[in-house]
């Protein structure tokens, strides 16, 4: 078998997100050209045994092409018609693919809304949206973290914060007196107005974080944080909070803790510290800081983002094409509406 015929066999072995990767890497460009890309989808999401982007059935037909020149299959099973990039959040958005590439670059960047918006050419509500449908389709990809090594772990706190516009909404009311930036916070120490967000971070720097309740943390919250995420392989060295004491027995994880934030020698000289959690919990405070204060519906929103763009093992085009490969690749849709009528403490069950 020739080389080239390797690489085909083994391009064709690949999951589509591993594709996107392969291809713009390959092109070297994030800002890749509309017909190049709807090629590419084609070839991925259809021709692979001509699949339904709804029901997968195999029975798929060409259905002419919209005016913009834009390919449009037809299931004969199902009855459906639709586009390579229909079933994702990009579907419905009426913007080229290369512009999604470019807002992605700006999230690498950090960039604000407004700054976004004029970078795309988009309005600042779009901006806004096209935020919140990225990092939902990207939230799979946190979700599938796993945390071996050394993990330290530590919860952070946020204020509450019920920022947006809430005037004409008629599923919210406001619970008390609206606060300046969600700062002005009346009860000392961990009250209910705090947030509580268990975090872990292994020594390949990569992180995990999740609100889950108000107050003080609790061993049922660290379990449901952090029970699929860290490996029962791993050392998880922590403060000395009894809540992880639970944890460690319940997956049967081996815990080292720290007596306050000083360092402790185990065998064979290894030093167990909770440094590197401290130094990512501040790394977390100064991105939503950026954002001059982030509302509590879409805390775990910013912080996947944070977590995704920080990962030590990824420069800032494999981030980009990871991000760009998922949100093409997930059957998601997610209308505005959904966006703005999301509970405002939706992780407390």
């Amino acid at each position: 078998m020739s080389k080239l015929m390797e690489v085909f066999a083994a391009y064709k072995d690949l999951s589509f997100t591993d594709r996107i990767v392969f291809y713009t890497t390959l092109s070297n460009n994030v800002n890749v050209h509309e017909d190049n890309l709807q090629d590419f989808l084609i070839e991925t999401r259809i021709n692979d045994g001509n699949t339904c982007i709804y029901c997968e059935s195999s029975h798929v037909v060409k259905n002419g092409k919209r005016k913009d020149g834009t390919q449009r299959f037809l299931c004969r099973d199902c009855k459906r018609s639709f586009i390579p990039r229909s079933c994702s959040i990009t579907s419905g958005t009426r913007k080229d693919l290369s512009v999604w590439a470019q807002y992605l670059k700006c999230m690498s960047d950090k960039k604000t809304l407004k700054e976004t918006a004029e970078e795309c050419s988009i309005s600042v509500t779009t901006a806004f949206y096209w935020r919140h449908k990225i990092l939902d389709a990207l939230k799979e990809v946190t979700d599938r973290v796993c945390l071996d090594g050394i993990v330290e772990a530590d919860e952070t706190f946020f204020n509450v914060s019920y920022k947006g516009n809430h005037k004409k909404s008629r599923q919210f009311k406001m619970p008390r007196k609206a606060h300046k930036r969600g700062n002005d916070i009346h009860r000392k120490g961990l009250s209910s107005e705090k947030v509580c967000v268990p975090c872990a971070v292994d020594v390949d720097g990569i992180s995990f974080a999740r609100p889950v309740k108000l107050g003080k943390v609790s061993s049922e919250c660290l379990i449901e944080a952090f029970g699929r995420i860290i490996s029962p392989s791993a050392i998880l060295c922590t403060d000395n909070e009894k809540a992880y004491r639970t944890l460690a027995r319940n997956n049967d994880i081996r815990l080292i803790q720290t007596d306050s934030d000083k360092r402790i020698i185990q065998q064979n000289d290894i030093t167990y510290d909770i440094q590197r959690i401290n130094a990512y919990h501040s790394i977390l405070k100064g991105f939503i800081n950026r954002f001059h204060g982030v509302s509590t519906k879409h805390l775990e929103h910013y912080i996947i983002w944070n977590n995704l763009i920080s990962n030590n093992r990824r420069n800032q085009k494999e981030n980009i094409s990871l991000m760009f490969g998922q949100i093409l690749s997930r059957r998601l849709t997610v209308h505005n509406s959904d966006i703005s009528a999301r509970p405002p403490l939706a992780f407390i069950t």
